[in-house]
């Protein structure tokens, strides 16, 4: 069977308005070459659109003819590569889809292992910057917790104690194995994120806790600005 047929017939059943690359396309692994002339093809006669480099799209129709690509569909051109997860959100967006702000980012921040840039999209503004650590679907809630401790004095219109007690119940609902992850994960960052994670998890897991505890320079004080609800930061070495 020619390959433009087959090709035209993936195409088909792509839902309208998600994004897809040559490799989602089945004849593109033992017909590279005419697999992109034929999608270049589909292109030029306007039956999909071309939204980066290789990266394509079947327009959805809308009430007054062609509608945009979403700003979710294309964030996450960023964030995952060959269906596997390779970044996320973090910054004001990461704050405040967990409601430590009400301040809603112009440009949307995306952790990944791609070289920090910036991309206006049009709608949409993003700014790539480099993950402290390899991104995938099941240690993203770890690498967004970590984020947010690495930037517990930064973070609008919630206190570093605030902030605290949000992670606290997050951690909460973290099983045993998350926080063996989330303990290794705290090595790819700063004293003071690893201090933090260790006063919070210090009453349910002595043992990760005091993990965390022997990689502290014993003689640092982390000036974080908690208040007395947090009684044990001193043995943190926590202000």
């Amino acid at each position: 069977m020619k390959i433009k047929p087959l090709v035209e017939k993936e195409i088909t059943r792509f839902e309208p308005g998600k994004v897809f690359t040559y490799r989602d396309l089945t004849p593109y692994l033992s017909n590279p070459e005419t697999t992109v002339k034929a999608v270049s093809r589909l292109v030029k006669n306007g039956d999909i659109k071309r939204f980066a480099k290789g990266q394509f799209y079947r327009p959805r129709k809308g009430m007054f003819g062609e509608m945009q690509l979403s700003d979710t569909e294309k964030l996450k051109t960023f964030m995952f590569q060959n269906g596997e997860r390779r970044g996320y959100v973090t910054g004001t967006g990461l704050y405040n889809r967990l409601g430590l702000t009400t301040q809603v980012p112009k440009t949307i921040t995306i952790a990944s292992d791609k070289s920090p840039q910036r991309k206006n999209l049009g709608t949409v503004e993003v700014k790539l910057v480099k993950a402290k650590a390899p991104v995938s679907e099941s240690n993203r809630e770890y690498l967004e917790i970590l984020d947010v401790l690495s930037n517990i004095k930064k973070i609008p219109d919630s206190t570093p104690s605030e902030v605290l007690k949000v992670i606290a119940n997050k951690l909460n609902n973290i099983e045993k194995n998350g926080l063996y992850k989330i303990v290794n994960l705290a090595g790819f960052y700063s004293p003071v994120t690893r201090a933090l994670l260790g006063l919070l998890i210090a009453e349910t897991n002595k043992i990760l806790a005091e993990n965390l505890k022997v990689q502290l320079n014993p003689t640092t004080r982390y000036r974080v600005g908690l208040d007395s609800y947090w009684d044990k930061a001193d043995e943190w070495n926590i202000e």
